[in-house]
């Protein structure tokens, strides 16, 4: 069986790379490579592709408001940061992540993977994953403020702590010490555990009420 791959990452010369690093796989072919800036959708629809690679550019701005097209989609982590990874796993369908420093050998053992159906994580992006949705294990209603539930929020839409200050007219300290209470209040360790809460618990913000 010969898998069909489509490229969409965000940058030509890395796509064109990819491509020719899997010329003369014999069971593996590109089928496509997406312009950068434009939509894969068409192609992916036109192409019928077994799994589609995408960066972390792509995967969030390529597919328009409604989110990436029913596909395989693999995700080359180009150090996006563990927050990003965490999100993109848990919104976008992926059935793939790569870290982009791994060989050939573990794409096209991630791309077999994911054409057959498989999940393919690397052990970096398993460990970070798993802590992250080991936090949702925690209370349904945590004791928040209102203004830690918007702290909370904002770090789930992909906000760092300097973003955060100046939206909520507050200084970069302070949305520290925010921090610090929610992970305490939490039980968590860390920010890619707080995203993941924060995009499954988006609704208890309006249910929790002000300390």
């Amino acid at each position: 069986m010969t898998i069909k791959v489509l490229i969409a990452f965000s940058n030509l010369l890395f796509s064109e790379g990819i491509r020719k690093l899997l010329e003369g796989t014999g069971d593996i072919k590109v089928v496509g490579v997406v312009a950068p800036g434009a939509s894969p959708g068409a192609a992916m629809e036109s192409l019928g592709p077994d799994c589609v690679l995408v960066d972390f550019t792509t995967l969030f701005n390529g597919f328009g408001e409604h989110g990436p097209a029913s596909g395989r989609l693999i995700l080359l982590d180009t150090k996006c940061g563990e927050d990003n990874i965490v999100s993109a796993v848990l919104t976008k369908g992926l059935k793939g992540v790569l870290v982009a420093c791994s060989t050939p050998l573990l794409l096209k053992k991630a791309i077999r993977a994911v054409a057959c159906g498989e999940i393919w994580l690397d052990k970096i992006e398993v460990k970070n994953i798993l802590t992250g949705l080991h936090a949702l294990k925690k209370s349904a209603r945590p004791s928040l403020s209102e203004r830690e539930w918007e702290v909370v929020s904002l770090v789930g839409q992909g906000f760092r702590n300097k973003e955060i200050a100046m939206k909520l007219c507050i200084s970069e300290p302070t949305v520290k010490t925010h921090l610090q209470r929610i992970f305490h209040k939490l039980d968590i360790q860390n920010r890619p555990q707080l995203i993941t809460f924060a995009l499954r618990n988006q609704d208890e913000r309006h249910v929790a009420g002000s300390a």
